[in-house]
């Protein structure tokens, strides 16, 4: 009798391991599943960033006007977007920020516009040339 029960320990032992390796591999698999969901959602909200701020610069370039006296030479400024990519005119609690350079030189205007996170990351830079001769 004493053999039988051996083997009916054996056979319960058995059956918890193997369900606790079933758990085991459910709880490692989940784990996996929600790395990879939180990835996803940071890969996308930094694409929703780049795209934005492509915009932003894109604006910037074709927003420019010359106010018929503008002088040959460089400017540089800072434009502040917030969380929504609205211009803000505070740069305090900024989401972005976009460093304008603006040469001027005869009715041709080069500017390099770069896009910088609140972070310090940049996010996009633009080179460009406009000509109002």
């Amino acid at each position: 009798m004493s053999s039988q029960n051996h083997r009916l320990s054996f056979r319960s032992h058995g059956l918890l391991m193997e369900l606790t390796f079933v758990c085991g591999f459910f709880a490692v698999a989940a784990c996996v599943f929600v790395l990879v969901f939180l990835k996803a959602g940071r890969l996308s909200a930094a694409a929703e960033d780049i795209s934005a701020s492509v915009n932003a610069a894109q604006t910037i370039v074709e927003t420019v006007l010359p106010d018929g006296n503008t002088a040959d030479g460089t400017e540089s400024y800072t434009i502040s977007f917030d969380s929504d990519w609205n211009r803000q005119e505070s740069p305090e609690h900024a989401y972005a920020t976009a460093q304008v350079t603006e040469t001027w030189d005869n009715g041709l205007v080069h500017m390099e516009i770069t896009v910088i996170s609140a972070g310090g990351e940049e996010l996009y830079r633009l080179s460009a040339d406009r000509d109002f001769s």
